[in-house]
């Protein structure tokens, strides 16, 4: 163990002089003024001199006081990773992000009153940096943002926060302790998971990281890792500890090439190569040692070589050039219903799957085209092809302008295009060898993710929203209730985007149609979550449900760029600590919020998370237990039994396994601990925990558990 130093040489702080000691709950801590104008840090170098070792695995732990509402931004440069945390009614993420609309959300979750610790498992590189890079702002030092730092040097922790306005309930992030421990040997901490028997269908969970791989980027000087390939091991690792079985990746990155070898297919010409094109097959040899199943992630918008499908933009707007304002995501895009887009997608396939496909246990594919790459298409093939599927005749753009009976005919052609489209993914990954593969599909391209049908911009969203009385806001926040009840986060899914001037974002970005899938098995609509009104919908998750599942995909904001200073000193904006994002959560039990509400009101049998950088969690007790119930859990259908538990606020639901048995999933949802709660089930057996195969009840005994908040049980009845 090593405690944060307190030499100078060891501290810094932005600005100077705004961190204060105080005493809080007894003790003192070091605390940022939430009532001080402007973003703020502090730092320390840790780990200096203790023998700190490159590629090893350890626990950075933080200790805070839970007294009052606050939120909190830890900078891990050790391994290139910030997270953030947020406690009591704070909204955690930026309320006035830049490049996105927020989704923010106050709930009344209970402070404990005493100092609590979150915890980060991280693999130290060989090399890293004092602060960040730049991008899109000046940076203090450049040459501060080189990997030369090692691990005989040390590493800095950073506890930042944003301006003010951002989180206004927030009483300023306030720390008692920051501690390094080494962590045990893999095999010791790797979660256990008892799966289902052979024969039943498995649950999955996975993450895709976005802004994380320049650490292992194309400059071999500047590179945090000697093999890139121990980074990714790292992630592995990471996942055994937090009981998740499957890595996932991105293939393709807003249609680029990241990691595999094109060449196959002609290389440039068809997909610009790769400037490291064994790394796919590398990493997909290296996880099949972890015992992890496989789902590559595919922003696909054709191929983007020289003579590239996407290149020739074969889907056209209604009216215009391009779909959207944002210039960089129409460099290329693809038309769904053309036949040679489902060949050009095959090869790709084809290289990253099929051909590797005895390498690992591969799942199938996750696409998730953003804006403008798989659109909704009006060139004169496209609407050819819809009059000769149709029987209409010839359609012109000026008919379809007028968005009447024939417009809704073309957009629900054009969506059943694309599901045949995802069929057809399905069906050669299978015809391949791929057993039982299966085709996830996000059709929501926003960060955050879609907050409400007609204008993102409506408002926040408050349990309580009282205590936002005075608070300086252009707008009130909107109940939770009320957003619950008018059933935001289905609406925004699934009805078409608002849009504006000579854009055309409806066509861009196409809504989800739930509907269209209810009896297609294998392909799985992603249904977005985040904030506790998005899993309070039984109606909505029950939509996205398919014969194979529930697809859950939680789309993190990452507060891109917001401890940027505006027009510093020299009229140029100043990032203090380098490129900046990061995704903020709730700690303690209520880490698992949203999935234990989505396991009370639903049945999601896959989740995934979509990470702003490197994929953390920072109370990974709570995250495991949860993962190893989930995990323990057949992927099969799941029948609320009403008045199975004593407590009302319990929720219990049956599956039944045939011949292995019958699980039952026991969830409490709420945000307090419930004790002695009497289960009544209606399958008389030996009652065990799936999750370690402990007898708990025998055969007409009573079982009483007591559960945390946020906590899920499973239980096999035999």
């Amino acid at each position: 163990m090593t405690r944060a130093p307190q030499t100078a040489n060891a501290f810094k702080e932005y600005p100077e002089g705004i961190s204060q000691i105080r005493t809080i709950l007894g003790s003192p801590v070091r605390v940022l003024p939430n009532d001080v104008p402007g973003v703020k840090y502090f730092g320390y170098l840790i780990g200096k001199g203790k023998g700190l070792e490159a590629n090893g695995t350890y626990i950075l732990e933080v200790v805070y006081p839970e007294d009052a509402p606050r939120a909190t931004i830890l900078i891990n440069r050790g391994n290139e990773t910030n997270r953030g945390f947020h406690t009591g009614n704070t909204v955690g993420d930026a309320m006035k992000p830049r490049y996105i609309y927020p989704s923010s959300e106050s709930l009344e979750i209970p402070l404990s009153g005493k100092y609590e610790a979150v915890r980060m498992m991280m693999r130290l590189q060989d090399r890293f940096t004092e602060t960040g890079g730049k991008r899109g702002a000046e940076i203090p030092d450049p040459a501060k943002a080189k990997r030369t730092m090692t691990p005989a040097d040390g590493f800095w922790v950073y506890i930042a926060q944003y301006e003010p306005e951002q989180d206004p309930l927030s009483k300023g992030s306030a720390i008692a302790a920051i501690r390094l421990y080494k962590a045990p040997p893999f095999e010791s901490y790797a979660l256990h998971i008892n799966f289902p028997p052979d024969g039943l269908p498995r649950r999955n969970l996975f993450f895709r990281e976005e802004m994380a791989d320049g650490v292992v980027g194309s400059n071999p000087d500047n590179q945090g890792f000697d093999d890139p390939i121990e980074y990714y091991a790292g992630k592995a690792e990471l996942m055994r500890f937090l009981g998740m079985n499957t890595f996932a990746k991105d293939l393709l990155e807003f249609g680029a090439n990241q990691g595999w070898d094109s060449s196959k297919f002609g290389g440039n010409r068809w997909v610009f190569q790769s400037k490291y094109p064994e790394r796919w097959e590398r990493i997909v040899k290296m996880v099949r040692t972890y015992d992890l199943s496989v789902l590559p992630y595919f922003e696909y918008s054709g191929s983007l070589g020289r003579e590239g499908l996407g290149q020739q933009k074969r889907a056209e707007p209604l009216e215009g050039e391009d779909y959207t304002h944002i210039a960089w995501t129409e460099k290329g895009r693809a038309d769904l219903t053309d036949p040679d887009t489902f060949e050009d997608f095959r090869k790709m396939l084809e290289i990253t799957v099929v051909d590797l496909k005895d390498q690992a246990n591969f799942l199938g594919a996750w696409l998730r085209p953003r804006s403008s790459q798989l659109p909704i298409g009006f060139s004169d093939a496209t609407r050819q092809r819809f009059s000769e599927e149709t029987g209409r005749g010839s359609v012109s753009r000026e008919e379809l302008k007028k968005e009447g009976e024939l417009y809704d005919a073309y957009i629900a052609w054009w969506c059943a295009k694309r599901k045949n489209f995802l069929v057809q993914i399905r069906d050669y990954l299978r015809d391949a060898g791929v057993e039982d593969a299966r085709v996830l599909y996000t059709a929501d391209s926003s960060e955050a993710g879609r907050v409400h049908p007609a204008d993102p911009r409506r408002g926040y969203v408050a349990e309580n929203p009282a205590v936002w009385k005075g608070v300086d806001m252009k707008k009130d926040p909107v109940p939770l209730q009320e957003a619950i009840k008018d059933r935001w986060s289905y609406r925004a899914q699934t009805t078409p985007q608002d849009t504006w001037g000579k854009w055309e974002w409806q066509h861009a970005a196409p809504a989800q149609d739930p509907e269209n899938y209810k009896e297609t098995e294998g392909v799985l609509p992603t249904y977005t979550f985040n904030r506790l009104m998005t899993v309070s919908d039984p109606a909505a998750l029950e939509a996205f449900t398919t014969p194979t599942g529930l697809a859950m995909i939680r789309h993190y904001s990452l507060n891109e760029n917001m401890l940027r200073v505006e027009a510093g000193k020299d009229g140029k904006d100043l990032d203090p600590l380098g490129y900046f994002v990061a995704d903020m959560e709730r700690v303690g039990p209520y880490i698992m919020l949203p999935e234990a509400n989505a396991m009370a009101k639903g049945n999601p049998t896959e989740i995934g998370y979509l990470a702003s950088n490197n994929f953390n969690r920072l109370s990974p007790a709570y995250v495991r237990r949860f993962n190893a119930a989930f995990l323990s859990l057949p992927a099969l259908p799941s029948k609320v039994i009403e008045g199975a538990a004593s407590d009302p606020g319990i929720v219990v639901r049956r599956i039944d396994g045939g011949s292995h048995g019958v699980w039952y999933v026991v969830v409490n949802p709420g945000y307090e601990r419930v004790g002695n709660v009497t289960l009544r089930l209606p399958d008389n057996g030996t009652v065990t925990d799936a999750t370690t195969g402990e007898e708990l009840a025998t055969p007409g005994s009573p079982l009483t558990l007591d559960l945390d908040a946020c906590q899920l049980i499973a239980l096999r009845v035999r």
